[in-house]
């Protein structure tokens, strides 16, 4: 029976809780019910289109097709200024740029679903421009972003209205600004001539079907795809952060004029258009390629940053004349791009002499050596051993030389224009073959395309004849040539017409002294800075 009794207590106990609940949350509902004095049976369009304080909010609703989407039978929310806060909007205005902007002030005060002023939970929305903002409570008024509403909760057949004291302010992202300010055209018409636009019908609004069995779609989601968001970043994105280096217009002719001359192609009559077209298109890559650094991957007070491109620089923003911020980001313009090209687009290249592709070899058999030793520094932990396949001949190895740049040297030999190189390559030492090691003894070939006519041509690099002699117990660098410069560029080539050829130059008389056997580590191509 005390079991029985215990049980009844409980029971009572959890109805009166449950009858306590439910009165509060039924106090707590009509307290931020929507008053239904303010209710109207038309859908929002209609609310909007028939009330003469909202006319300006209406038209440009009219001009930007807008008023299809708000007939339509999905739910959205418009925090609406009503002419006196959207007196600032010409009507008469009709220029295309404007029409832009007028598309961005609709967007921006319009979200997806319904958001009554009722409750005291703070909302982050989305609007339809992709906008997030703050819709909540404070003391007795509700704000949307800091702005008051005059009027709250107009509901119509499909959403709700909030009458605002002032527009939302539109806060243009690092892409959006980039259409506004003309000093950016140069740049925004390299990067906008990117956009691709792409329909999503799924995720579009359909209306009825024409007289071409065609539906007419009330809203269409259409999503803009540039490959430079992939490239260089998202700041398209709102939910990404960059700083991003804008050139003005003259710096950006400036810049085009200085680097130019590094994609300088071979051409004839009959290729110069292809010529054209490739300097032209790594010209305005190297432009771009390191303008944009992420928030997310490090800290940007630091002097070292990264771009987006994984080159690093020193204190990049300190070239900028003006900053200010994006909603994703910070704009920083400037009037020269100053950074060295070295740091960017004009990289050292490096061969790896273990890699087959790209690699003739005549009179020799090629080895992969492995070296994990911290004794000696052995670029990428591999080197090629190239021995003869007679101990009567000399062998060689021919390596290609992919995306070297052109340049010029004025008669002092400074750079004139474009780019020059040192040119080296290193030899591992031949002690990691045997306990009783030679140095060697080997001389170069450089091919390249010449300026007569495009004709190949060979240069022969012997260290005064006598060859270049390498240290049998430690790793030797060996200074090819200084300020080599090339015609043409062959950035971007398949087949690279640069190749330099590693010959060993041992005599018969010479074979006490010196070994044909070679370790070679890497080939390097440095630029002059």
């Amino acid at each position: 029976m005390k079991i029985k009794y215990r049980n009844i207590g409980l029971l009572l106990i959890l109805f009166v809780s449950v009858l306590f609940t439910a009165c509060e949350n039924e106090k707590w509902n009509e307290h931020y019910r929507i008053d239904p004095s303010i209710v109207s049976e038309k859908n929002l369009w209609e609310t909007i289109e028939s009330n003469p304080e909202y006319s300006i909010f209406a038209w440009a609703v009219k001009k930007t097709g807008f008023d299809k989407m708000l007939s339509s039978s999905q739910m959205f929310s418009i925090w609406l200024p009503d002419n006196i806060a959207a007196a600032h909007i010409d009507t008469t205005d009709n220029n295309i740029d404007k029409e832009i902007l007028l598309r961005e002030f609709v967007q921006n005060h319009i979200a997806r679903f319904s958001y009554p002023a009722s409750g005291l939970k703070e909302s982050r929305i989305l609007l339809m421009n992709k906008k997030v903002i703050t819709f909540k409570h404070e003391n007795s008024d509700f704000l949307i972003e800091g702005i008051r509403l005059k009027t709250k909760n107009i509901v119509t057949a499909n959403g709700i209205i909030h009458i605002i004291e002032t527009p939302i302010p539109f806060f243009s992202n690092l892409w959006e600004y980039l259409s506004k300010d003309q000093e950016l055209d140069s740049i925004k018409n390299y990067l906008f001539s990117f956009n691709e636009l792409y329909f999503d019908a799924n995720k579009s609004i359909p209306g009825d079907v024409n007289e071409n069995g065609e539906t007419v779609y009330l809203d269409s989601v259409i999503y803009n795809y540039n490959i430079m968001f992939r490239q260089l970043g998202a700041i398209n994105n709102e939910d990404s952060t960059y700083s991003v280096i804008f050139p003005t217009n003259s710096a950006w002719v400036k810049g085009y004029d200085d680097v130019k001359s590094y994609y300088n192609y071979f051409s004839t009559p009959e290729t110069q258009i292809t010529a054209d077209t490739l300097q032209r298109k790594h010209t305005l890559r190297a432009l771009t390629q390191d303008l944009v650094f992420s928030h997310t991957k490090q800290q940007m007070d630091a002097d070292t940053l990264i771009s987006t491109n994984r080159n690093k620089f020193y204190k990049p923003f300190e070239q900028a004349f003006t900053s200010f911020p994006a909603s994703n980001g910070m704009i920083y313009m400037t009037n020269e791009i100053k950074y060295n090209s070295w740091e960017s687009w004009n990289k050292e290249i490096k061969i790896e002499a273990e890699r087959s592709s790209g690699r003739i070899n005549t009179w020799s058999s090629l080895y992969e050596r492995t070296y994990n030793d911290i004794e000696l520094v052995v670029s990428n932990n591999r080197f090629v051993e190239v021995t003869p396949t007679t101990s009567s001949v000399n062998p060689t190895v021919t390596f290609e030389v992919p995306n070297t740049l052109s340049g010029e040297l004025n008669p002092d030999s400074t750079i004139n224009k474009g780019t020059a190189y040192n040119v080296y390559c290193i030899f591992a030492p031949n002690k990691l073959k045997t306990p009783s090691p030679k140095p060697n003894k080997v001389t170069f070939t450089l091919t390249f395309q010449s300026s007569d006519r495009g004709r190949v041509v060979n240069v022969n690099f012997t260290n005064q004849s006598a060859g270049f002699i390498t240290d049998p117990e430690q790793m030797t660098k060996v200074l090819i040539a200084s300020k080599v410069t090339f015609p043409y560029a062959e950035y971007g080539l398949e087949t690279p017409n640069v190749k330099l050829k590693v010959n060993s130059n041992v005599s018969s008389k010479e074979t006490a002294t010196y070994t044909r056997d070679m370790l070679i580590d890497c080939i390097i191509f440095e630029p002059v800075r």
